[in-house]
């Protein structure tokens, strides 16, 4: 089956007013004119063809608009003669909108080919697009938050059709709330920051107030197979025209139904006639389609291409690079008959003499340096667990200034495979699929990332380093549609305050709520500012798709803070633990003592930092210093600091093995922070925050922390928590 293909239409805002007014409508109504199909709720079947249709004019608190109602009829009608299930909204206030999508979003879980189309006024505002719903009362450029639906909310959606999502923006960008002016600047809603603003810093702040001479929409990026066709290119204006449909809207409608009309032809030949039409509008799309051809009108012919042998080729690319035994042997599993084969047993034999050989060094030795040799040239064998708790049992006994040494151990022998063929690439999203069977449980993290970057799924959470899609801690669009039917999170969007403060409590990353708590009390001064503000710093406003520069910068920016956070995480947990840099021991821990209930375990830990810190500072490395915080960790941190709050949330953890429940009914769990070698056993907050959200809270750094003492359980290391466990027999 080809790769399933997003695709999002937005349609133009065109002119409505009396001729005499016609220089008035060009500039007020050159605004968003966006059809939107939305699909119904139907039983799925292999050939679900879905559409959400939605024509905003009626706008109360704007220019009302005319051709968004005609443009949106006109394209249900073509898509119900295509086979589509067409479901055509027209008028839709906030929340009505936001229960249309929730609609088309589960529905578009099931179907194969999915449209949405929207006419009406959009805006970009702070480096993000936005359709605005026609009751939005923009008194501000910060109201666009908690009065418009964000454009990636959308996007979000078209990932999940089988084949095809179409997003279709037919937009003229001239600010429909012209007449509107920011309190603080007096800026234009829609208009882009001038030159001169100041760059995003690390402190979070306010939006940058916008100039009123630049307008247009920001670009987007997206992958699987999602296209977002815009009606001018990022930064242009479209033309409103002076028929019955936009110049845009008028051309796809009268080329939509061409039977077997490639998508690629049929947007080529909508950018075409609109350039001669207008002789200013260049349409524009976003977006990678995938080598097969996908039409709206007729199916692909199923290529004879064999997808077994291209994803074996694609496989091999990357599996012949890795030493790690169970990713070589999932290939041999998964491709049996592979001319690989022979390779890959021989490789095996060699990768298991070579660390039997090194397992028996250590064996014989057992010491720093033997651990810490073998884990640094076996870091996917067979004895590595034992190798870490073994190590973390010397380092705590380690003397401050022991001397460590050197030692000679075989690594890895180099790889004996032919040299590789020229680099592998296909069209074949099952073949992609196939070969990522094999790669995604690898540990190997080069093996994954390589082929992330090659083939980005946001669709199968295949993320590339670096990509805004990993950045985003929090998907928004996934939390609209889990909390659909919480009768809080209903009644909060149709504006009860107290569901409002309710759901927060519940959904406390679920970000809009708080904007709709603010609209609901009628955004009482600071509100927004104060809500929108927090919510970057906690990145929950990092955009995905967008791609202004001040979002570039902006993710820059959130990008270098969570590295500095997953730097940290390991050696620092909640103020308390620290086995690396001295001075973050002291800190942490003075911290975690002048919360700590008990003045005598405040002294205890006192100590420990103390020493921590005078060791690590000359040797932030050091066994020293990793003994003094492993005692910091188990005497301050664990028993006597009984409200201490540690970072639990599962973002800053790998390695998590199930141990079992706790007896108040948490699931207890086996991992490692982040750039720590070390493992813990703990509970995950955000199965914490379901069950007692009064023990979860949100740390500066954004990520959540648990207290442990409220639940009554103690923050351990593994080796401690098997101590405790009946017939241990570790030391």
């Amino acid at each position: 089956m080809p790769a399933h293909l997003g695709i999002f239409v937005l349609a133009s805002s065109r002119p409505v007013f009396m001729l005499q007014d016609l220089v008035r409508r060009i500039a007020v109504l050159g605004c968003v004119a966006l059809s939107m199909l939305v699909s119904t709720i139907l039983q799925a079947t292999a050939g679900d063809r879905i559409a959400l249709v939605v024509g905003n004019s009626n706008y109360r608190k704007v220019p009302k608009l005319i051709n968004p109602a005609n443009d949106a009829a006109d394209m249900a009608m073509s898509l119900g003669r295509l086979g589509y299930s067409v479901r055509h909204l027209a008028d839709l206030d906030y929340n009505h909108f936001r229960q249309a999508l929730i609609e088309f979003g589960n529905a578009a879980k099931t179907a194969d080919k999915a449209v949405i189309f929207f006419a009406g006024h959009g805006v970009e505002m702070d480096g993000k697009n936005w359709l605005i719903p026609v009751d939005a009362e923009i008194k501000s450029e910060i109201d666009v938050y908690a009065e418009a639906i964000n454009l990636e909310t959308l996007i979000d959606i078209s990932v999940m059709p089988k084949i095809i999502g179409l997003v279709v923006l037919d937009a003229c960008r001239n600010d429909p709330f012209e007449t509107t002016k920011v309190a603080a600047a007096g800026r234009a809603l829609s208009s882009r920051p001038s030159k001169a603003a100041a760059p995003v810093s690390g402190t979070p702040r306010s939006p940058t107030p916008f100039a009123a001479d630049t307008r247009g929409l920001a670009p987007v990026e997206v992958s699987d197979n999602v296209l977002v066709a815009f009606a001018a290119a990022a930064g242009t204006t479209a033309n409103d025209g002076t028929g019955r449909n936009s110049p845009y809207s008028g051309s796809l409608l009268r080329h939509v139904e061409t039977p077997q009309l490639e998508i690629n032809y049929l947007f080529r030949i909508v950018h075409d006639e609109v350039w001669k039409e207008t002789g200013t509008q260049e349409p524009a799309i976003y977006g990678t389609l995938p080598k097969g051809d996908i039409y709206l009108n007729g199916e692909a012919a199923i290529a004879s291409v064999d997808g077994g042998a291209d994803a074996e080729q694609l496989a091999w690319e990357f599996v012949r690079s890795t030493n790690e035994i169970a990713t070589l042997r999932r290939f041999a599993q998964q491709f049996p008959a592979s001319a690989h084969t022979a390779e890959i047993d021989q490789r095996i034999a060699q990768l298991q003499t070579a660390e039997t050989n090194a397992w028996k060094i250590v064996e014989r030795q057992k010491s720093l340096a033997a651990y810490r040799a073998y884990l640094d040239l076996y870091p996917f064998g067979e004895h590595v667990e034992s190798a870490r708790v073994a190590l973390a049992s010397l380092e705590k006994s380690a003397k401050p200034g022991q001397a460590t040494g050197q030692i000679d151990m075989p690594g890895p022998p180099p790889a004996s495979y032919q040299l590789a063929s020229a680099e592998t690439t296909t069209g074949n999203s099952e073949a992609v699929e196939k070969a990522w069977d094999v790669l995604k449980e690898s540990r190997d993290k080069s093996v994954v990332g390589r082929f992330a970057e090659r083939y980005p799924s946001s669709r199968h959470n295949r993320l590339p380093p670096g990509s805004d899609l990993a950045l985003r801690p929090v998907n928004s669009t996934e939390l609209m549609l889990q909390s659909a039917h919480d009768s809080d999170v209903n009644a909060c969007f149709d504006g009860d305050s107290g569901a409002c403060a309710r759901s927060i409590k519940k959904y406390p990353d679920y970000v809009q709520l708080q904007f709709q708590l603010c609209r609901s009390k009628g955004n009482p001064k600071g509100c927004m500012i104060n809500a929108v503000t927090e919510a970057r710093r906690r990145g929950l406003l990092v955009s995905a798709y967008t791609r202004s520069e001040e979002e570039k910068v902006r993710n820059r920016e959130y990008r270098r803070v969570v590295a500095r956070v997953n730097q940290n995480v390991g050696n620092v947990v909640s103020g308390v633990v620290s086995n690396v840099v001295g001075n973050v021991v002291s800190n942490a821990v003075s911290t975690a003592v002048s919360n700590a209930a008990s003045s005598a375990a405040s002294r205890a830990a006192s100590q420990a930092a103390s020493a921590a810190a005078s060791n690590a500072a000359s040797r932030s490395a050091s066994s020293a210093a990793s003994s003094a915080a492993s005692r910091a960790a188990s005497t301050a941190a664990s028993n006597a600091a009984s409200r201490v709050t540690i970072p639990s949330d599962i973002r800053l953890k790998e390695d998590i093995t199930a141990l079992g429940w706790t007896d108040t009914g948490l699931r207890l769990y086996r991992y490692r922070y982040k750039g720590d070698a070390r493992f813990y056993v703990g509970v995950m907050a955000q199965e914490v925050a379901r069950q007692t959200p009064a023990a979860v809270s949100s740390g500066v750094d954004g990520f959540l922390r648990v207290d442990y003492g409220l639940l009554g359980l103690d923050f351990l290391t593994y080796r401690d928590w098997i101590r405790r466990q009946p017939h241990s027999d570790i030391d």
